[in-house]
């Protein structure tokens, strides 16, 4: 089947149509990500206490290279509260990340294929993708799983990838490839009423360069993906929160035309 993708490039505004067929891979390649997911699911209330996102009220942006146990890597977050019920804000999240929106707005995707799990809210995926970072592209080949959490008083969702960069800047990269951990976690602002509902929209992408032991990287290539990969999960981020939110008001905006008494 296909489905229709605007996926805006900073200079070309145009419909594109993407294909998404049903995925028939091997699911052996994907054991190693079940097991990061498993342990992203596990990290979720540290990860959210050490950016601050645990107990954040405001409106915030920030990255970050920090130093873990298998080295460093960089962290991106951003908070946001939003005039919407706790309700539509998770419905609205997960509709963005389950399907092929969230591959729009910063990136052109050429081709996925995907498949829904018998698993609660799981998806698998496989996709080719030209991803945009300022000024700069690149051709990516990328393995991902997609699975959200109903908690009592929070919904989660969160995606964990391997991506092999094809070429940026037409210059071959081959051998180097990353890991992905994001983490998009909707839940209740403390200053939400029954009045006045408010909701809060978090996010947090963390990203490490795999490097084989033995292995000499060569520095340049790493410093431009290092530089190419802030550039991106930056704009993959605005364009996470500019979409589900456009969503919320597109949907309030339908409910209240058909509204009983509007005209």
């Amino acid at each position: 089947m296909a489905e229709c993708a605007d996926a805006q490039d900073p200079s070309v505004q145009e419909n594109r149509f993407t294909r998404v067929l049903d995925f028939h891979g091997d699911m052996g390649e994907y054991h190693e990500l079940f097991q990061i997911l498993e342990d992203a699911y596990q990290d979720l209330d540290s990860v959210l206490e050490e950016t601050g996102l645990a107990t954040m009220d405001i409106p915030t942006e920030d990255v970050h290279i920090r130093e873990g146990v298998g080295g460093k890597y960089l962290e991106f977050f951003a908070n946001k509260v939003l005039p919407f019920g706790l309700k539509d804000t998770t419905a609205a999240a997960w509709d963005h990340f389950k399907g092929v929106e969230k591959h729009c707005g910063n990136g052109e995707l050429y081709e996925k294929a995907a498949m829904n799990l018998d698993q609660p809210y799981t998806i698998i995926e496989d996709f080719t993708k030209e991803v945009y970072s300022n000024s700069s592209r690149a051709d990516m080949q990328m393995k991902q799983i997609v699975r959200r959490y109903v908690e009592a008083d929070r919904d989660v969702v969160i995606f964990v990838c391997r991506v092999n960069p094809i070429e940026i800047k037409h210059k071959a990269i081959a051998g180097l490839t990353y890991h992905l951990r994001g983490y998009v976690v909707t839940k209740r602002s403390p200053a939400s009423t029954p009045e006045h509902e408010l909701s809060m929209l978090q996010f947090c992408s963390r990203i490490s360069i795999d490097k084989e032991p033995g292995v000499v990287y060569d520095p340049v290539h790493v410093r431009a993906l290092t530089r190419f990969l802030i550039g991106n999960t930056a704009g993959n981020l605005r364009c996470y929160q500019e979409r589900i939110e456009n969503a919320l008001v597109d949907q309030a905006l339908r409910r209240q035309m058909n509204s009983p008494g509007s005209d």
